[in-house]
């Protein structure tokens, strides 16, 4: 039971569904741009974002129509037109919702007959990170993040329509240089923003993850510890409210 209010891709989790998203965070501000949580709803002609529409009393959400299926498939076509496709020697691989949602809900080869856009390949961001423009999905987590948590709004969006960009403000001396900066690579959805240090260095699948505690300062965050054999080759956040949130 979801009470009146409640974001819908949260609600429908308490029924044991999801709806698929990419720029939705729940530590984030709503920006719905991805579109790919669009769904159907009892009282409504046309269909609507679920990260941005509060579910109300008596409302029925539809999650699997034909309509809501063809949105999805649509969205996953749009967003892998201009994509590479370099899932080969991707770090996200494994990991990747584009890949996980490609077999999901398109699962069709492209349509398109052109040259796809080119962008940069390997943008060093910062000393922490590097970015592949080509397989950015403009879901602007990373910005919105850098504005709202870190409280430092160095990454940006610039361009317009096919040549849309992630990037650093321009005058930036040094780049991406927050102390906050890694963890855009830990919210980005798709392998557009990648961890210097952990580049080309391991497959997710070949790694095992424990429970562990960051030792980098007395905080004491919660993290995974990401090992394989007896090597540690990355860290990631750990969910705990009651210290580091996410």
């Amino acid at each position: 039971i979801a009470k009146p209010g409640t974001n819908m891709i949260d609600a429908v989790k308490t029924v044991g569904t999801d709806i698929p998203y990419y720029c939705y965070h729940p530590r984030l501000s709503i920006a719905a741009n991805c579109r790919m949580c669009m769904v159907e709803v009892n009282n409504g002609a046309k269909l609507v974002p679920a990260c941005q529409t509060a579910i109300s009393e008596g409302q029925k959400v539809i999650t699997n129509s034909a309509k809501v299926k063809e949105q999805q498939r649509a969205v996953m076509e749009f967003l892998l037109l201009n994509h590479p496709v370099d899932c080969s020697i991707c770090d996200q691989a494994g990991e990747c919702k584009l890949q996980d949602y490609y077999m999901r809900y398109d699962h069709k080869p492209s349509r398109l007959a052109g040259n796809k856009v080119l962008r940069n390949k390997r943008k060093v961001l910062g000393p922490l990170v590097v970015l592949d423009q080509e397989r950015c999905v403009l879901c602007t987590r990373c910005v919105r993040f850098m504005d709202e948590v870190a409280k430092e709004p160095q990454l940006g969006v610039f361009g317009r329509g096919s040549h849309e960009r992630i990037d650093v403000f321009p005058g930036l001396g040094g780049g991406l240089t927050s102390n906050y900066s890694g963890n855009t690579v830990d919210i980005c959805p798709v392998g557009a923003l990648l961890n210097r240090e952990f580049r080309f260095r391991a497959r997710a699948w070949f790694l095992s993850a424990a429970p562990s505690v960051c030792t980098g300062c007395s905080r004491g965050c919660s993290t995974y510890a990401d090992f394989m054999g007896q090597e540690t080759y990355r860290y990631r956040p750990r969910e705990n409210d009651a210290i580091n949130k996410s």
